[in-house]
């Protein structure tokens, strides 16, 4: 069963012996501790987006505010088979002068997001389906009804990293204190070191399952695609 996000701020507040949120405010610490969590975890989530066009035909159109990664473009949609674009860098020369192509790129006319580009553009009121990656859900409310977006077998990397981000709180509280013990820093110091190495153990488990389990491979690298 998917969990809410309630549970997981509990099971995380449990696991750092704070159930009682005695030491670290739930809804002022520990929540923003665990949304910090989910943008952090690496392994994102697989979405479908059915862009449909204006009135008149575009070049580009934007991008959802949760992508970050392409992995399609589709167009125009329903054929059988599916015809995809192929990407090739929107700033080259013959871009526009066939169809066939689309890019990916920041859209530096507002400074934010993502624009897909398409060269043959795409017509009025077309659809274009793009599967992308996207970071997973924050705008959740600690009520008992939200799930989260990540999968359950991968709660513990979100507890993991809750964890370490406590301890490391604890440190730089106890290093402000004038009269703390060298050995207690040391010792606390070695916790942070051990919760945030079994972090990225975690992590680095995760992306291999997901790497060995894979039906098949992602689109290949070719000499238009540029690392974001």
């Amino acid at each position: 069963m998917p969990i809410t996000f309630t549970q997981l701020i509990t099971d995380c507040m449990v696991a750092a012996g704070d159930e009682d949120a005695v030491t670290w405010a739930r809804a002022t610490i520990a929540k923003y501790w665990v949304i910090e969590a989910i943008l952090q975890f690496p392994i994102l989530r697989p979405m479908l987006d059915d862009h449909v066009n204006g009135a008149s035909i575009v070049y580009s159109f934007s991008m959802p505010a949760d992508f970050r990664e392409l992995i399609s473009v589709e167009y125009p949609i329903s054929q059988q088979p599916p015809v995809y674009l192929v990407r090739k860098n929107h700033l080259d020369p013959d871009f526009y002068s066939s169809a066939g192509y689309y890019d990916i790129d920041y859209d530096f006319s507002t400074g934010s997001g993502y624009l897909c580009y398409v060269s043959g553009g795409v017509a009025a009121l077309a659809h274009v389906k793009t599967q992308y990656l996207a970071i997973h859900d924050t705008s959740m409310d600690d009520n008992d009804a939200d799930l989260i977006t990540i999968p359950d077998q991968f709660e513990n990397i979100i507890i993991a990293y809750f964890i370490a981000r406590a301890w490391r709180e604890r440190l730089g509280y106890v290093m402000r204190d004038p009269t703390a013990h060298s050995s207690v820093i040391s010792q606390m110091t070695e916790m942070v070191h051990k919760s945030e190495l079994n972090y990225k153990d975690l992590v680095l488990a995760a992306e291999r399952h997901i790497s060995e389990s894979k039906v098949s491979s992602g689109n290949k690298v070719d000499k238009f695609d540029r690392v974001y």
